[in-house]
């Protein structure tokens, strides 16, 4: 009944409001006109009698009140009418509400947009997986070292055995291996993986099965090197057209026979969510090595050879904190008992698809959005927060009046804090339907990151953020003036004209502009950093000319095994290349510079080598480490590297001659510093197999930096000939700086050997594009949002100029009678709005320099202090604040005497 009663009462003072309100004042003239009939019984006159009751009363209007607050809804019934009052106050301000909504939302929008790629990159789900939540990722790190480090297969075995907190451990990687198929030859991503790869991920096939513990072709032709491969269902479709006797047909991987067991589901692409991968085999199978694993010979059995990546699934009740505690016992036990994994240890992460680096990678340009966004949405609250001083100062008279006819601060703060829901309110939609708008262009998502099959919806979390980051923009945007309004003196308003609160108001407002121009510095010099360091990298390989080159890595280990046929292959695809009228240079390389370098050596000077066994122990710590490039004839000509003393490659450097190597000059002036190296021999000792013979010095190249231009390469270069069994990229220089088409490569390259896979065929200035687009991105967005912020800045500036010249109308008015000059006048307001703008600079240039720190770690070549970069930044903000502060100040020095000295 106590329920019934009360939303009764709820009812009454909510929806008959009306009723209640007219039933309580009836109820008070009744009380009120008893007590006084009762007093002019006793002998007074009516008029005391009525004046005696009312004050017993205690006051009809303080009653009501009072009876209010009791009744049931009346905090809602109270809102409602703070909340009317407020649309009603705005309605008279439409520029106002314009003005701060469409800021507020460019904040709020880009915020929500960029919480939307974070969580899409970092809370990526593996698609087709079982209960993804239950999914783990294990790291090693080598002891005192952030880096990831790949597992053994030897010691996965033994963490898989030793793990009961976890239901399944596997282990994968992959690589690019060449295919062939009844659609032809072609190049792709291969993932090798643990028998119970796909157990471990929940992974159903769409048709015929998966890999079966131990075993390997089960059913299938018993030829030595048979093994098994599952397709992805993409690759189905694209290379089967979906047939169903795809299974149990044979297709070619590297050269080696495979057959098809199974096909995964849809959008299944493996653990690798930056690397998919378009079919799976066994890395083990009936106790023997795949064989493309065992072409890069690869000892899975032994603890030192680390090439695989684990991940796991929770056993059911088991947490992340249990899996951690077992694994990190097993993998002491690991470095107790095996030199080889000596300080080494794990770490269990949530989810699957990423390790740290990965992480980390996919995570830079998003926090760092995040940051940009950060200090918008600070600039956007500022900005509007300073439209409210002025809107309030333009309002002074109203509030004292208020105050001074009996209404509290509260609740005048309270109308205050209404009117900042109301506008942070339509923010936020405004800025979800922005949010909306901007993740839906695949373009502006995969300039931030760029993850196949990302799912960029809004979920809830995503909404929660929206809403989360408009509280926040309503307090931001309320708390400045109700501060303001708590200070109001209603007497000096209304006898002085506020004269008072207008320079409180005034000094907020400044100290809110100057932070605006100190956080729009602050983005705007790190764009211009970030797009100084982009130019510098591209532009630092103009000898080059990357326009010109193209390269196409030649899968040639996968379709000729031997290597004499091998090196007459290449030498043939040069010659056709050379031949070909639209190619003016072509040669071969395992690694194009400067892009990342495809291999390393540790070398040493003839004589200084150290024992087998030390070098295989720690041969990273010895000796110099170098970038091994293998290289044909004419290489230096076509990439424009200029050799500096003694001379380059020829023909004659060939299989039947003594093994001759080039080293760059950082390389030699190491070696041999002060000497000349030509004549002299390098060593290249192997830790493991026959000892390699000394390799005669023959030349020295200019250095070459790495796409990161942090440091100058240290490269050894040799000749192919001398050095086959790799996979080489065939570099080929168009005429007149124009790119050779891809379909002239592959002709000529099928004119030689149609089996040879062949991938690639981007230009080299597009593949260093490739490599720099988180910078290229980050330069572009956070110019943007500096721009954003620089306009807001300016809009602030200039209400703040304004408001001044306006509350010193009477002053200047005065200065100009007697006798200052409107030059003078103009002077004066510009001095204190450029003053305020230096304020803001100068910690904007301190924030800036912090800033670049941060950069620096992030982005390649990017300078510890780019002040040119600063400058240019200043220059920017300094055009833009002397336009917002010019308007204002002519509008001073042009100010009618008569009529300044007429006005309040």
């Amino acid at each position: 009944m106590r329920l019934v009663a009360l939303a009764r009462s709820l009812w009454r003072n909510l929806v008959r409001r009306h009723g209640a309100e007219q039933a309580l004042d009836d109820e008070l003239r009744a009380y009120v006109e008893l007590l006084a009939e009762e007093h002019a019984r006793d002998g007074m006159p009516l008029e005391r009698a009525r004046r005696a009751a009312l004050l017993e009363t205690g006051g009809v209007e303080q009653v009501k009140e009072m009876t209010r607050d009791a009744w049931v809804g009346n905090a809602l019934a109270t809102g409602a009418r703070e909340l009317r009052y407020a649309m009603r106050s705005l309605r008279r301000a439409p520029a106002f509400v314009v003005i701060a909504v469409t800021t507020l939302a460019l904040g709020i929008g880009g915020a929500t947009a960029v919480f939307t790629l974070m969580k899409a990159s970092l809370l990526h789900a593996l698609p087709g997986v079982a209960e993804p939540d239950r999914l783990v990722t294990v790291d090693a790190h080598v002891h005192g070292s952030q880096q990831v480090d790949e597992f053994s297969y030897a010691d996965y075995r033994d963490l898989r055995e030793h793990a009961p907190a976890l239901a399944g451990l596997a282990a994968y990687n992959g690589a690019p291996m060449a295919v062939t198929d009844a659609a032809g030859a072609t190049r792709t991503m291969a993932g090798f993986v643990s028998d119970n790869f796909f157990t471990v991920l929940g992974v159903r096939p769409v048709t015929g099965r998966f890999f079966s513990a131990g075993t390997a072709a089960a059913g299938a032709s018993s030829t030595e090197n048979q093994q098994v491969v599952v397709l992805s269902y993409e690759w189905w479709q694209q290379r089967f057209g979906g047939a169903a006797n795809a299974i149990g047909s044979t297709l070619r991987l590297d050269g080696h026979p495979f057959t098809i067991i199974g096909v995964a589901p849809p959008g299944f692409t493996g653990a690798f969510t930056m690397y998919p991968m378009t079919l799976w085999t066994p890395a083990i199978a009936n106790d023997r090595v795949s064989p493309p694993i065992a072409a890069y010979d690869m000892n899975l059995r032994s603890r030192a050879s680390r090439w695989f990546f684990l991940v796991g699934r929770l056993a059911p009740g088991q947490t992340i904190e249990h899996a951690q505690r077992d694994l990190a016992a097993t993998t002491r036990w690991l470095a107790a008992t095996y030199p080889a994994d000596k300080d080494r240890t794990v770490q269990v992460l949530s989810g699957a698809g990423m390790d740290a680096n990965e992480r980390a990678t996919a995570s830079r340009l998003p926090r760092l959005l995040g940051v940009a966004v950060a200090l918008l949405l600070l600039i956007a609250c500022g900005n509007v927060a300073s439209l409210s001083l002025v809107r309030a100062a333009a309002r002074r008279r109203e509030l004292a009046m208020r105050l001074a006819l009996g209404a509290s601060r509260a609740a005048l703060v309270r109308h205050v804090a209404v009117e900042g829901v109301v506008l942070a309110t339509g923010a936020g939609v405004l800025g979800i339907l922005l949010a909306r708008w901007l993740v839906s262009s695949s373009a502006l998502v995969h300039s931030v990151v760029s993850i196949p099959g990302m799912d960029v919806g809004m979920d809830v979390r995503v909404l929660a953020v929206a809403l989360g980051t408009t509280v926040l923009t309503a307090i931001l945007v309320s708390l400045v003036p109700a501060v303001q309004i708590l200070r109001v003196p209603p007497g000096a308003v209304l006898k002085e004209g506020g004269g008072a609160v207008r320079r409180r108001s005034a000094g907020g407002q400044r100290t809110l502009v100057a932070a605006q121009v100190g956080a729009s510095l602050v983005l705007l010099s790190a764009a211009a950093v970030i797009f100084s360091a982009f130019h510098r990298v591209l532009t630092a390989h103009d000898e080059i000319d990357p326009q010109g080159l193209t390269d196409v890595s030649l899968r040639v280990v996968s379709s000729i095994h031997d290597t004499t046929r091998q090196v007459a292959f290449y030498r043939a695809v040069l010659a056709r290349a050379t031949a070909e009228p639209s190619i003016a240079g072509a040669t071969l390389t395992n690694t194009v510079p400067p892009l990342e370098w495809g291999s390393r050596a540790t070398v040493f000077r003839r004589g200084e080598e150290p024992p087998p066994g030390t070098l295989a122990e720690h041969g990273r710590d010895l000796g110099l480490r170098v970038d091994a490039l293998e290289i044909s004839p004419r290489f230096f000509d076509v990439m424009r590297i200029p050799v500096v003393r003694g001379r380059a490659f020829t023909a004659s450097d060939n299989e039947q001659s003594a093994p001759v190597v080039i080293v760059s000059r950082r390389v030699a002036d190491a070696l041999w510093p002060g000497q000349d190296p030509i004549g002299r021999f390098l060593s290249v000792p192997s830790a493991k197999g026959p000892p390699r013979p000394p390799l005669r010095v023959v030349g020295v190249a200019a250095d070459t930096r790495n796409v990161a231009l942090t440091s100058v390469a240290l490269a050894m270069y040799v000749p192919f000939a001398q050095h086959p069994g790799s996979n080489l990229s065939l570099v080929v220089r168009g005429r007149g700086s124009l790119p050779v088409p891809m379909t002239t490569v592959r002709r000529l390259v099928a004119e030689v050997d149609a089996g040879v896979a062949v991938e690639g065929g981007k230009t080299l200035l597009e593949e260093l594009q490739a490599q720099l687009r988180p910078q290229q991105a980050a330069s572009a967005w956070i110019g943007a949002f500096g721009i954003i912020a620089l306009l807001l800045a300016a809009i602030g500036l200039y209400g703040v100029v304004a408001q001044g010249v306006l509350q010193r109308t009477r002053e200047l008015a005065v200065r100009s009678a007697l006798g200052a000059s409107p030059g003078g006048i103009l002077r004066t307001v510009l001095g204190d709005g450029l003053r305020l703008v230096a304020m803001g600079g100068v910690a904007g240039a301190l924030g800036a320099m912090a800033a670049f720190r941060v950069l620096q770690s992030l982005f390649t070549a990017v300078a510890p202090a780019d002040l040119r970069a600063v400058v240019v930044a200043a220059a920017a903000l300094a055009l833009a604040m002397l336009a917002a502060t010019i308007l204002p100040a002519r509008r001073a020095a042009k100010l009618n005497l008569v009529d300044a000295l007429r006005s309040d």
